[in-house]
């Protein structure tokens, strides 16, 4: 092992090689600490960056991990199979509206104030999902639809619409004008939703009380509010 005073020159020598603090160490007979602090400012190139991190990747602790995240992913698959078997057989429309109900609970407009039925969200299975609870739950005519988009101002505005419009099968003429988010400089959402956001509205107050009183209903059944001894 290397002592002071060469200890400062080796570890910085070894470090613009590209080595990790822990393989200094197993040269220079310091603390981690003080090879944190020798090794600190000295920048790496990205061909040795990458080493690192595949070393990091390759540690006997990290494949076995790895392998048991892999094996409970294929557990977990096999089960959810299972379970959605199971509901492949029951009557589809039940699940339809099941299914229709927790997700307007969850992402819908409930307030009275305008009394109109809303559901926005980036996710075009969720949006597929609630035009098709719309349509052949409540029953409500595709002349009633009213879509929404809220994009970024970097964002396809006209590609987002084709792409909508195939989504919920609405056409343009029912599209309302899109509201543009201002991002920051840095915001990664352009890329993350490249079609932004999608509000199915429907401007008809007994839909609106229909959708509520499902909820309230459902609700009442099987999760009631528990009460106080």
């Amino acid at each position: 092992m290397i002592r002071k005073p060469d200890s400062h020159n080796k570890a910085t020598a070894l470090r613009h090689e590209g080595f990790s603090y822990n393989e200094i160490l197993e040269h220079v007979r310091v603390g981690k600490g003080t090879i944190s602090r020798w090794c600190h400012g000295i920048p790496l190139t990205e061909e040795q960056k990458e080493r690192l991190i595949e070393k990091k990747r390759n540690t006997p602790l990290i494949r076995s991990l790895r392998r048991q995240a892999t094996q409970s992913k294929k557990e977990a698959k096999v089960w959810a199979k299972k379970q959605i078997n199971k509901l492949s057989n029951k009557d589809t429309e039940q699940l339809l509206l099941v299914s229709g109900i927790l997700l307007y609970w969850a992402e819908g407009t409930r307030s009275n104030l305008n009394a109109s039925v809303g559901f926005t969200n980036v996710d075009s299975r969720m949006i597929k999902m609630m035009m098709k609870f719309f349509r052949e739950i409540l029953h409500i005519p595709n002349d009633k639809f009213r879509i929404i988009m809220r994009i970024s101002g970097k964002g396809d505005v006209k590609r987002a619409e084709n792409y909508w419009s195939r989504i919920t099968k609405v056409p343009y003429k029912n599209f309302r004008k899109p509201e543009i988010l201002e991002l920051t400089k840095n915001s990664k959402s352009i890329n993350k939703y490249p079609y932004g956001m999608c509000r199915i509205a429907v401007y008809d107050v007994l839909a609106w009380r229909k959708v509520i009183a499902l909820i309230e209903s459902f609700l009442k059944n099987f999760a009631p509010v528990a009460q106080l001894d």
